[in-house]
């Protein structure tokens, strides 16, 4: 009997060790299972927030912005943003959209990630939606909409995001001629000066390059020059005399007359000049004017 009980007793303790070890293992696999289970029900609500605009481009007709967008994870695990829908906003009218509902951003654990949208934006919208801003050289805006984050056990939730800043509002310099003065006359010719007023009318600095300008009496060309650069300081008027020459074999009698006369004269004026500005994006633009005023003299 003794000899049957030692015989067992070997494989008896053989299988108890594996037993044990099994559940050890499984202790072990649950503990930890329960940790990452622990981990991912203990989940803290991230933060979706635009942390900026800026200037991409801006011309007369348009502007484009970029719109930064930031997600902060405070989760030990990563998360993913599922969609943007978001609303640029003028005057309580929704004037441009960005939309990107398969745009899939990763977001670190205890970190943060952010992605950047353009949008562009017609003046001429804008200036049919704000009554009044034909004389206003900024205008406030505001983005609002929703940002959807996927969270695990949770699914997807949408944060709320806002942001307002200014546009600026760029418009054309205006050109008047106020005045024309024959200075003298000889027998080579005449020699003539107009009285030009330049209006800068928006809220920054901006300069006229590569000017060419033409005036006519009649329709027949009277005097032409150029200028290399006009700078004009925001909300100001400057008074320019531009110089005119013309020979008297160039004119004919009628227009002489009229050159000579006190009676009112009709000018044409003409002008082409390449628009800058200080404005971070700005896009040259090319601009051309055509005035017509009634002297009187």
């Amino acid at each position: 009997m003794d000899i049957e009980v030692n015989m067992l007793l070997p494989r008896f303790s053989f299988a108890m060790k594996k037993t044990l070890i099994g559940l050890l293992m499984s202790f072990f696999l649950l503990l930890q299972g329960c940790s990452v289970l622990q981990e991912t029900l203990d989940v803290r609500k991230p933060e979706a927030s635009v942390v900026g605009v800026s200037i991409d481009s801006v011309s007369l007709d348009e502007i484009t912005l970029l719109v930064d967008v930031e997600v902060v994870n405070g989760n030990s695990f990563p998360l993913t943003a599922a969609g943007f829908d978001l609303d640029l906003i003028v005057n309580e009218s929704k004037l441009a959209s960005i939309v990107q509902a398969n745009t899939r951003l990763s977001i670190p654990a205890k970190g943060r990630n952010s992605v950047q949208f353009p949008v562009t934006l017609a003046f001429n919208e804008v200036l049919a939606s704000v009554k009044g801003l034909n004389a206003k050289s900024e205008v406030g805006y505001g983005i609002e909409g929703d940002i959807s984050i996927n969270l695990p056990v949770i699914g997807d939730i949408k944060m709320p995001v806002d942001y307002t800043g200014i546009l600026p509002i760029p418009k054309k310099p205006e050109i008047n001629v106020k005045d024309f003065n024959v200075d003298s006359v000889g027998l080579s010719g005449m020699k003539l000066s107009a009285d030009v007023t330049i209006v800068n009318p928006n809220a920054f600095d901006l300069s006229l390059k590569e000017v060419s300008y033409q005036i006519k009496a009649q329709g027949v060309a009277i005097g032409q020059g150029e200028i290399a650069e006009m700078v004009f300081p925001k909300n100001e008027e400057r008074r320019l005399t531009i110089p005119l020459s013309i020979g008297l074999s160039d004119i004919g009698s009628s227009l002489y007359k009229m050159l000579m006369s006190s009676d009112p004269i009709a000018l044409d004026m003409s002008m082409a000049a390449e628009l800058e500005t200080g404005i971070q994006g700005w896009k040259t633009t090319p601009l051309e004017f055509e005035t017509q005023q009634v002297i009187n003299r």
